[in-house]
Parts: structure tokens; C-alpha cells; sequence
């Protein structure tokens, strides 16, 4: 059999290098937290040089953000999948919330990381800059998200997908850091989801 060998074009080759350097971060920024976490040992674990990571990043800061980007279009992903399959589940409060809190996977160190980043751009009026444009950035792709499942599931909601997504998303922060310190108190987030899901009338269209 012919092993069919892909060119990698310079284009590619970045690419490929970037998505290297995230995987890499990723554990790295978990491992050490934001601040710890050096470009080095980040270069390193991905196998290339600290020059690598500035071909590709402005800063820690733009690779953490780079960071955040791929586990939020995974978790994106992993909802378009479930609800696919379980199509039932759209005007089902209890397993939407359900599938919701499944897919989000709750971990402790990147909540933890998370929030020393949060406490750190509240000191840093550069980073607060950069994190508040960034989760805007996030808060749209939720929204688009909400009105692709609503659209591909014939649902609707009695306000809008900007809004929906304005309240999930800090709403989720704030539980999952209740959760950090007190795993025991993870379930009251199903429960949150539910009563929204609710409360803003989600029904087939």
C-alpha cells in the first residue's frame, strides 16, 4: 500500500507549530499556573525554542488567550456532537443542563488558572484590556453558537442569543469557582442551568 506523505507547506508548517505550542501551554499553564509558567519550559515541553513561541505569540498573555480559544471551540464541538444525537434533548430543561455541565468537564486547575488570570488583569490595565476584548470575543461565539443549535434544532428562546449568552457565561464563572473550593456544591450549576433554560421559555418552534 502507497503511504501518501503530505507537503507541508510554510503555511502549513506554522500551523502545525502553533497547534504544537497550544498543546504545550496548555499543560504547562496547568501544571505551574499563568504566572509560573515560563516560555521556556512551555518551548521546551512542545519541543521547540523560545524563539518559536515569538513567531507565532505577541506574549503570554496572547498564547494563554490561544489557550482558552481551542478548550472553548472544543467544549462548542463536543454540544454540537451530543445534541445531534440527542435531538430530544433541546426541549428537555434537565438533560440540556445536564449535557451542558457534562461537556464543560469541570477541572480544577484550569478554573484555578482562570482565575489567576481574572485577579491578575484586574492589576494590570493592559491585560484587563486584552481580557475584556477577549471575552467579548468568546460571549459572540457563544451566541453564534446558540442560534446554530436553535436553527439546526427548530427552537427558540423568549430572548435573544447575545443576551443568552451575556448571562451564561459569567453566571458559569462564578459557579465553577464555588465548585473549585466545594465540589460538593457542583450539582447546584445543573440546577442554575435548568431554572434559565426555563425561565427563558425554551420550547420547539
Amino acid at each position: 500500500m502507497q503511504v501518501v506523505v503530505e507537503k507541508l507547506t510554510p503555511e502549513r508548517r506554522r500551523e502545525l507549530t502553533r497547534s504544537t505550542l497550544i498543546d504545550a501551554a496548555a499543560d504547562v499553564f496547568a501544571k505551574r499556573g499563568f504566572h509560573a509558567a515560563s516560555l521556556e519550559e512551555i518551548a521546551e515541553t512542545a519541543g521547540f525554542t523560545r524563539g518559536a513561541i515569538y513567531k507565532n505569540f505577541e506574549n503570554k498573555e496572547e498564547l494563554f488567550f490561544a489557550v482558552i480559544e481551542r478548550r472553548i471551540d472544543a467544549q462548542l464541538s463536543r454540544f454540537r456532537e451530543v445534541l445531534r444525537e440527542d435531538r430530544a434533548a433541546a426541549t428537555d430543561p434537565a438533560r440540556l443542563a445536564g449535557i451542558w455541565q457534562e461537556v464543560l468537564a469541570f477541572d480544577t486547575e484550569w478554573f484555578t488558572l482562570d482565575l489567576e488570570f481574572r485577579l491578575y488583569a484586574m492589576r494590570n490595565e493592559d491585560a484587563r484590556r486584552r481580557w475584556v476584548a477577549h471575552e467579548r470575543e468568546l460571549r459572540n461565539l457563544v451566541a453564534r453558537f446558540i442560534e446554530e443549535m436553535q436553527n439546526a434544532l427548530g427552537t427558540s428562546t423568549s430572548i435573544d442569543a447575545d443576551t443568552m449568552a451575556g448571562i451564561v457565561m459569567p453566571a458559569s464563572q462564578g459557579f465553577w469557582q464555588w465548585a473549585a473550593l466545594d465540589p460538593d456544591q457542583a450539582h447546584f450549576y445543573t440546577a442554575f442551568l435548568e431554572v434559565l433554560i426555563k425561565g427563558v421559555g425554551y420550547e420547539q418552534t
